[in-house]
């Protein structure tokens, strides 16, 4: 038992007793001497003690007593059961003998937690990981102060996160003992996928062997099954021998730029369906291909023979058909908008296009429509942050102003998404306005209410903090708010006005054909939109119908904002020119060479748009406004056509002999160019993660110094992220990241001294089931290493542990009760009547 100070700096304050010496000698209190020398001593005892409770005394003393954790490996690999039946019967056992009283039993898979005593139905912990270090850093921060610290660890040692080894330096420094009973897995049929594997890339048509090795730990029938992009492309019955089974199969990857190839095996004796199937992607360099999204494939035609036909690859599908994932995209190089309304997509697929143009260098070609740009609701979406245009634009002087209120339902059922996207497709449509222009907004529920008045829109910052004042509650009627904004815009300076209401559910009964008609009547025109399947649909498509205006349903709140910003630009009037113009050059176009641009017939019309600051217009209207504009966005290029390709505005340029090559030369210019692949590339998933290494080398086998690169990752959900390719060995960059279950696609980009792109190469991989699924048996090396460099036993019999472990007992508030009595015996020998 030892004596310990935690501080020292206190001891500074004794020298205050020669101070409390002299004080007393001068004191003229009337005390007796006997009573002076009490006080004298108690003030002494009472700095005394102040001094020692501030240093922080500790008494230690050794107590021979441990604290055991059962760590219970219930991964997929052990059956989760047999852990625990070994670990209760030891606890049993040794709690009985005696030689374990206090423990604990501590489940684990891909992660650990306490279990209750006895068991109560234990769940199971993502069973298809293995975490051996957080199971011992959880018990090691689980032991009560006071006990030595040791753990029973009943596992195969099969590890697929985290890595013990690197634990052991801290386990060793904290005490932990760590005793291990390794467990064979069950002996059970099991069939499994190990891996396919095929080159990374190939020459399109180029045939290429696909490998598919299937394990077995018995001989048994199965059936062989390999499929590209989903689709079966070859089928056998195979007898499988016990170990590894090689399958070979010749394939092409045709014209796909990705192709998926994967093997799934079922065999008549099995246990695990998970492990059935693997996969490995391709990457194809074939010749480059379009994809045009149009809202109707049949007016879209003419443009899709004249690419054809001026040998551009090229797919067409409707709105409904729009890529929703990097894997699809990846097989194109440009993306074509044709009229194609900002409503028909997610705010997903549209974030998903402007990534795959700005980190996979794709690219990019919008054409003009009613349904494109910001008469297509693009205003302050993804794709208008990579289109060299603007959705909005300046409004001509001569244009007449409008008038604009915005009647948005707030009733309670309007809580949460569905009112906060109301109100930022409020402030939108309001932004989108001129400073000629004029705004109101009422909000209603059981009555209606003015949000912000009927106003000029040069104050638009005003109108804007209103909108955001909107909260819901209350029920819904729509007719009093129809009939205030019908009021206010009657009165209206505005020479064109527009009401657009919103709303997600029944209103309350009204004279809604006599309102109607009343808007009609005074040259009021009214669009209405419904939120969900709750709106009354009927009611609104009538209102929309005698206002002279338009109707439009959702059943995605996302879709709102894209709602009002396309009908505002629709009430302007503005956004669409529809007369007839020839393309002036603005700016020399290289890209444009032999295309006779003097011969072009009329356009009859197109979408009002502003260029942004460092886009290149090469050609614009006889007004001066964009008609062709690129720029580069990113890695990649995107462009836009104010007018369209159709026999609309182009009508005339479709029998033009100049038509199919201006498309196919404009199309060229913004496609994805081809990766330069000069350095070796490899992708390999170690343990739970993946490995992608760069050898920076040049012709000649040499290390290029100075090179840095980056890995650009996209996920499965479309979100983005970048990892340094670091510096691992003299010319080689390596970057790790976790393996995941789902297709992961990444872009590789080299840079030399210069910052100048060196080589940029794409990756697809996915590491489909987790290791825990593959048959390794016990992991005895890791096992044993982590008994004996930690102090423990190997397969143990029983458990013994004669260590100590040190007891701490603070002694400070003890000190301190003392003192509080020295002072208060101090004040009674004081204050107590002298004889």
């Amino acid at each position: 038992m030892t004596l310990e100070l935690l501080h020292l700096w206190p001891l500074a304050a004794l020298p205050l007793w020669l101070w409390l010496y002299r004080q007393e000698r001068r004191s003229a209190a009337p005390l007796s001497p006997r009573s002076r020398a009490w006080a004298f001593g108690l003030r002494t005892a009472l700095l005394l003690l102040l001094v020692l409770a501030l240093c922080e005394p500790r008494l230690l003393r050794e107590r021979r007593e441990t604290f055991v954790h059962f760590l219970m490996d219930v991964s997929r690999s052990l059956g989760g059961t047999a852990a625990r039946e070994k670990a209760h019967a030891f606890a049993a056992e040794a709690v009985r003998s005696g030689t374990i009283k206090e423990h604990a039993f501590l489940s684990f898979a891909g992660r650990p937690a306490l279990e209750s005593t006895p068991p109560q139905d234990p769940a199971v912990l993502e069973d298809d990981g293995t975490d051996l270090a957080a199971a011992l850093r959880f018990a090691q921060a689980a032991t009560p102060p006071g006990f030595a610290k040791a753990a029973i660890l009943f596992s195969d040692g099969q590890e697929t996160r985290g890595e013990v080894a690197s634990l052991l330096p801290e386990l060793k420094r904290a005490g932990v003992r760590v005793d291990v009973v390794p467990l064979s897995p069950p002996e059970k049929p099991e069939v499994l996928v190990r891996r396919v594997s095929a080159p990374r890339e190939v020459n399109a048509e180029e045939p290429f062997k696909v490998v598919a090795e299937v394990y077995s730990n018995r001989e048994t029938p199965a059936k062989l099954s390999l499929f590209r992009n989903g689709a079966r492309v070859a089928e056998r019955e195979v007898a499988l021998r016990v170990g590894n089974n090689r399958f070979e199969t010749t394939q092409s990857a045709g014209e796909e730029a990705l192709s998926e190839f994967s093997a799934s095996i079922r065999a008549a004796e099995d246990t695990l369906a998970d492990n059935n199937h693997a996969a490995t992607f391709v990457h194809s360099q074939g010749r480059s291909k379009a994809l045009l999204l149009t809202d109707k494939p049949e007016a879209a035609r003419h443009l899709a023979r004249a690419l054809r036909q001026e040998g551009v690859l090229l797919d067409i599908r409707p709105a409904l058909g729009a890529p929703g994932d990097l894997a699809d995209l990846q097989n194109y190089d440009l993306l074509l908008f044709d009229n194609l309304p900002a409503t028909s997509l997610t705010p997903a697929q549209m974030a998903l296009y402007a990534t795959w143009v700005r980190d996979f260098g794709g690219g990019f070609l919008m054409l003009g429509g009613e349904n494109a740009f910001g008469l297509g609701g693009y205003f302050r979406t993804p794709v208008e942050e990579l289109l060299p245009v603007r959705c909005d634009f300046e409004k001509e002087e001569e244009t007449p102003a409008l008038g604009l209120l915005l009647v948005i339902d707030r009733s309670g059922s309007m809580n949460g998404e569905k009112m906060e996207l109301a109100k930022d497709a409020a402030k939108a449509a309001v932004e989108l306005l001129s400073d000629r222009d004029y705004a109101g907004v009422i909000a209603f529920d059981n009555e209606a209410y003015w949000v912000s008045e009927l106003q000029s829109t040069l104050g638009k910052g005003t109108i804007l903090s209103q909108i955001s004042t909107i909260e819901a509650n209350g029920g819904t009627n729509l007719a009093p708010a129809l009939e205030q904004a019908l009021e206010a815009l009657r009165n209206s300076p505005a020479k064109i006005k527009h009401i657009i209401a919103l709303t997600d559910g029944m209103s309350q009964p009204g004279p809604f054909e006599e309102i109607a008609g009343q808007i009609a009547a005074h040259n009021i025109t009214l669009s209405t939109v419904g939120v969900g399947e709750g709106a009354d649909q009927t009611l609104l498509q009538m209102l929309a119908s005698r206002g002279n205006g338009r109707y439009y349903f959702t059943d995605q709140p996302h879709n709102v904002p894209q709602i009002f910003t396309r009908e505002t630009m629709s009430a302007s009037k503005s956004a669409l020119k529809e007369a007839p113009f020839l393309p002036v050059a603005a700016l020399p176009a290289p890209f444009l060479s032999g295309v006779e641009l003097g011969n072009a017939p009329f356009l009859l019309g197109f979408v009002n748009t502003r260029p942004k600051p460092t886009a290149e217009v090469w050609l614009v209207t006889e007004t001066g406004e964009p008609l062709l504009a690129t720029w580069r966005y990113g890695l990649g290029q995107a462009g836009a056509f104010t007018s369209d390709a159709r026999n609309r505005w182009a009508v005339e340029w479709l029998g033009w002999e100049g038509y199919g090559k201006f498309w196919a030369q404009t199309a060229r210019q913004l496609m994805r160019t081809g990766a330069l692949r000069h350095l070796p590339l490899a992708l390999e998933r170690k343990g739970e993660s993946f490995v992608c290494t760069v050898d920076a080398v040049d012709a000649q086998g040499r290390f290029r110094s100075g090179v840095r690169g980056e890995l650009q990752l996209v996920d499965a959900a479309g979100q983005t992220r970048k990892l340094p390719l670091a510096l691992e060995a003299p010319g080689r960059l390596a970057a790790r990241w976790p393996a995941t279950a789902e297709p992961l696609h990444a872009q590789a980009i080299l840079y030399d001294e210069a910052g100048e792109v060196l080589d940029r190469q794409f990756l697809t991989a996915a590491a489909g089931y987790s290791e825990e699924f593959l048959p390794r048996g016990v992991n005895e090396p890791l096992l044993r290493q982590l008994a004996r460099e930690t102090g423990g036993i190997y397969a143990p019999a029983t458990f013994t542990d004669t260590r100590s472990a040190p007891v701490e007992s603070e002694l400070w508030p003890w000190l301190a009760a003392l003192a509080l009595a020295a002072f208060l015996a101090d004040v009674a020998v004081r204050r107590w009547p002298q004889p």
